[in-house]
């Protein structure tokens, strides 16, 4: 089984995150803020 360790949970972390885990590999995605995707949500205006 492949492992894979996503470094940044931002919105490429998360999109390489799913594409791994959806290609069966065992992910881990590491973010080292409270939320993930905190960035995009800022830059929406909380949308």
């Amino acid at each position: 089984m492949k492992k894979v360790v996503v470094v940044g949970g931002g919105a490429a972390g998360m999109m390489a995150a799913l594409s791994a885990a959806n290609n069966k590999a065992e992910t881990i995605l590491i973010e080292k803020n409270e939320k993930l995707g905190k960035k995009v949500y800022i830059t929406g205006k909380g949308r």
